[in-house]
């Protein structure tokens, strides 16, 4: 099958998670044996990852399919007029599935959630007398990097036999605050002996070596359409710390690495309007802390799960139960 793929610039960018999962979906897709072009108005069907506000429809006869991640509890005015003029809207995980048709989307809507990609291979994982945790995802706020160092730091204080990496896409807004969050004392790795901040690119095959050399994930992420990162853990083998509420893999998850959390009024409501899933701090520290105290059973566990990872998120077989019936429609 002939289908476009349309984006926005940053819908293949992939120094970014939006753009790693744009290109697994085009590469999947042409794997599994479809003619996949950029904005070909000679395709019958045309997928457009983006925001709906912004497809650019190559042919308003062919048969259009909207694919958006959303993370809070509403939809930005307009969405929804943008959704139900497609044919279908694909969501990115059941929760999101749930938003749009709670939110008045009106047409179809199919779950293809995200794939991971063979090279995030599994790693079984020692200490060697330091373990160290690593938070991706700065400077995104929803993420929740302050709150990721200000409880390893309330959990650890100033010990030596743990680490915990900020890697942020560009630039870090983790500081040090004083008791009061009145005055800034400094960055993390100014102030602190046992954290560290990296803002440096990385291809993907760097991050995944970040990751094979880091021993657990914490990710208290307010809200993701899907959250790749926490997939991409899991699936080299690696302890990993999330919020639950709206992770879609949350079988694979640890119970006592999985945070509870409260629906907060967004901060951000003319970017994300509605709320967002506040992870529960004292379930924060907890789970650092039972992540140190139970190493060896979380990783040995987490490796043997990591293989069922890569074989119920393989891009290929989510791929073809996604384009089934659409394919069936144009054989």
């Amino acid at each position: 099958m002939h289908i476009s793929f349309n984006t926005s610039p940053s819908g293949l960018n992939l120094n970014t998670g939006y753009g790693l999962a744009g290109y697994g979906i085009v590469t999947a897709m042409q794997r599994v044996g479809h003619v996949v072009t950029y904005k070909d108005p000679s395709a019958p069907v045309e997928l457009a990852f983006c925001m709906p506000d912004a497809s650019d429809w190559s042919n308003a006869d062919a048969y259009h399919i909207q694919m958006t991640p959303w993370e809070s509890t509403k939809l930005p005015w307009g969405w929804i007029e943008n959704f139900n003029l497609a044919d279908e809207v694909w969501a990115t995980s059941q929760w999101v599935a749930e938003l749009y048709k709670r939110e008045g989307v009106t047409v179809p809507i199919r779950v293809y959630e995200h794939g991971i990609d063979p090279m995030w291979t599994p790693r079984r994982r020692k200490p060697g007398g330091k373990i160290k945790f690593l938070h991706v995802g700065e400077p995104a706020p929803r993420k929740n990097g302050q709150m990721a160092m200000e409880a390893f730091r309330d959990v650890f204080g100033n010990r030596t036999d743990v680490q915990l990496t900020i890697k942020a896409w560009e630039n870090s807004t983790v500081r040090v605050y004083d008791r009061k969050h009145i005055s800034i004392l400094g960055r993390p790795q100014e102030v602190y002996n046992n954290v560290i901040t990296r803002n440096d690119d990385c291809s993907e095959a760097e991050m995944v070596h970040i990751f094979h050399t880091h021993h657990a994930l914490v990710y208290p992420s307010m809200g993701e359409g899907f959250g790749l990162i926490p997939l991409q853990a899991l699936g080299t083998g690696m302890p990993t710390i999330c919020t639950e509420a709206w992770a879609p893999y949350v079988r694979f998850l640890e119970p006592e690495l999985s945070l509870g959390s409260v629906l907060v009024l967004s901060d951000h409501q003319n970017m994300h309007p509605g709320m967002f899933y506040l992870p529960n701090y004292e379930e924060l520290k907890d789970a650092y802390l039972y992540t140190a105290e139970n190493y060896n059973r979380l990783a040995g566990r987490a490796y043997r799960n990591s293989f069922k990872v890569h074989e119920e998120y393989d891009w290929s077989l989510l791929t073809n139960n996604a384009l089934k019936e659409v394919v069936e429609r144009f054989s």
